[in-house]
């Protein structure tokens, strides 16, 4: 009798402790990443507005923590060889992962962010998502273009603290031509130096 008790007590313990253990699944909630949904499609290609612009905001997120406050920003440029959307951090306080090329690296769920992720950061650079395929059919593709949802990866600056770096991701879907982008959500770790997963919520 008391080995059938021990065999179910050990049996019941593993099962408690294999039911409380955190799978990696980014859309776990955590208390320390900010999410928003948004899906918002946007139109990149643009007539111009006005016969000199070839700027045009198209998206914009404000992004803010205790030491930190900036804007994220989408916008459409025009010079023909470079007619595309990019994207924008104001005050030059935050920046996105890239390749060598330029273009914003494209991730799948549940890949970490941290300071050992790989590629470019792009630092005053603004990233490309892509091009506008359809004027320039033999541009440079990137990462995104026609490849479904994906995750790009940023990270912000703290202007007061420079050393404090606050990591995040959005999930976007960029249409083969390049000429429209959707915007499905965002997502943010609100503790400086401290990663989170691409879709963590």
């Amino acid at each position: 009798m008391n080995k059938s008790f021990f065999t179910l007590l050990t049996l019941a313990v593993v099962l408690l402790t294999v039911s409380c253990k955190v799978e990696d699944d980014p859309t776990i909630d955590n208390p320390n990443v900010i999410s928003q949904q948004t899906d918002t499609t946007l139109r990149s290609f643009y007539l111009k507005p006005s016969p000199s612009a070839t700027f045009e905001s198209i998206y914009s997120y404000n992004f803010t923590v205790v030491n930190c406050s900036f804007d994220i920003d989408l916008y459409w440029y025009d010079p023909v060889e470079t007619h595309g959307v990019y994207l924008h951090f104001s005050n030059s306080v935050g920046d996105v992962l890239t390749d060598a090329a330029g273009f914003i690296k494209a991730f799948d769920s549940g890949v970490n962010i941290d300071s050992t992720l790989a590629g470019s950061w792009s630092g005053g650079t603004d990233g490309i998502f892509a091009f506008d395929y359809v004027s320039n059919p033999s541009a440079d593709k990137g990462n995104l273009a026609g490849m479904g949802d994906k995750y790009v990866v940023f990270r912000a600056f703290s202007s007061a603290e420079p050393s404090l770096k606050y990591y995040g991701w959005m999930r976007v879907r960029v249409s083969e031509n390049g000429r429209s982008v959707s915007v499905i959500s965002i997502g943010y770790q609100k503790d400086a130096n401290t990663g989170l997963r691409t879709g963590e919520l």
